[in-house]
């Protein structure tokens, strides 16, 4: 691909280029163009983007469409927005296509006018991704709620800078979520605390502060899929005296400087790391034996043996309780590790 065409990508276009070519994906827009122009083979033609960006559209190609990346290893249609006008102009003009996965990239912060006007578009309906990730502003950016919207084929959602109301992801607006990832909010806190996600996998929180958190044990207990919890400097669960895990899939938990927790009940039978350090109000972790009543359903049952784990106490202390003590917990980490 020439110069000029690689130009008119946008940053995470290039990266997954990069990526797929086995090349360092670090560096400014102009660096990663100037690396996939050296590891090139034959050049591609000049009309690639553009029939790229016709055969997504349906017809001939458009200047007022963005480019339009075809993923040969994720088979998803890949879909990049520098402004909410062009997200606009790409809801009117394209014409989604049956069968095709689409992802998008927001690399400005959505307004909720935006959001509902995606949600409500043929292709927010065939969305499975949607990351988005704008430049921090935290000087009145727009903040979004997404209890207002439904997102039915989404499977994979990243929030990073981008204001949000509340975490409130629930399944009838969001079935089929799979990885859900909010980074660095800005502006505001989150008001409360609320998931009823059956099909989560993975679900990671980076300086993240709740203000309402009796919900966040059983919001987690609602995802028996959950196989890895991050929570790094998420704040706020100190507002509750105990909050009681129910997690029969999960391998690892993580709440690396989540200063005031105090105290959990836990369940989870396949876990392998559980990370407390420097959680500096930590006082008791209550591992429990056998599943607690209410949860009765297929996801929660677990069979065999019960999993040993590691347990990451440095900068701060052992909790009370049975965990150190269990006869699952193979190692209590103590020090910081460098790497």
């Amino acid at each position: 691909m020439s110069e000029p065409k690689l130009l008119n990508l946008t940053v995470p276009q290039l990266q997954e280029r990069l990526v797929a070519s086995g090349l360092s994906k670090t560096g400014r827009k102009v660096d990663l163009v100037t690396r996939l122009l050296q590891a090139q083979g034959p050049a591609e033609s000049a009309s690639t983007i553009e029939d790229k960006s016709a055969a997504a559209s349906g017809g001939s190609a458009s200047k007022d469409l963005p480019p339009v990346y075809h993923n040969p290893k994720t088979r998803l249609v890949e879909i990049s927005f520098e402004s909410l006008e062009e997200l606009e102009k790409t809801i009117r003009i394209l014409e989604v296509e049956a069968g095709k996965r689409y992802s998008l990239t927001m690399e400005v912060p959505l307004t909720q006018a935006a959001l509902t006007m995606l949600a409500g578009s043929p292709l927010g309906r065939e969305l499975e991704e949607l990351d988005c990730r704008p430049e921090y502003e935290d000087s009145n950016p727009p903040v979004i709620d997404t209890s207002k919207v439904k997102f039915l084929k989404l499977r994979s959602l990243d929030l990073t800078h981008q204001a949000i109301k509340a975490i409130h992801f629930t399944a009838d607006c969001f079935p089929l979520l799979e990885t859900l990832s909010i980074d660095q909010p800005c502006a505001r806190d989150q008001e409360t605390f609320n998931t009823d996600l059956p099909n989560l996998r993975s679900m990671s929180y980076n300086f993240v502060t709740i203000l309402d958190v009796k919900d966040f044990g059983r919001s987690l207990s609602r995802s028996p899929k959950l196989e890895s919890f991050s929570g790094y400097k998420l704040w706020g669960l100190g507002r509750k005296a105990e909050h009681s895990l129910v997690l029969p899939s999960c391998t690892s938990l993580d709440f690396y400087r989540s200063d005031d927790l105090r105290k959990l009940k836990l369940w989870a039978p396949r876990l392998e790391d559980l990370n407390l350090q420097a959680c500096y109000s930590i006082q008791t972790v209550t591992l429990l034996e056998r599943r607690p009543p209410g949860f009765s359903g297929p996801e929660y049952q677990v069979t065999g043996e019960a999993s040993k784990f590691v347990v990451n106490c440095a900068n701060t202390s052992e909790p009370g309780g049975n965990l150190i003590t269990s006869s699952r917990c193979k190692k209590v980490q103590r020090e910081v590790d460098f790497f």
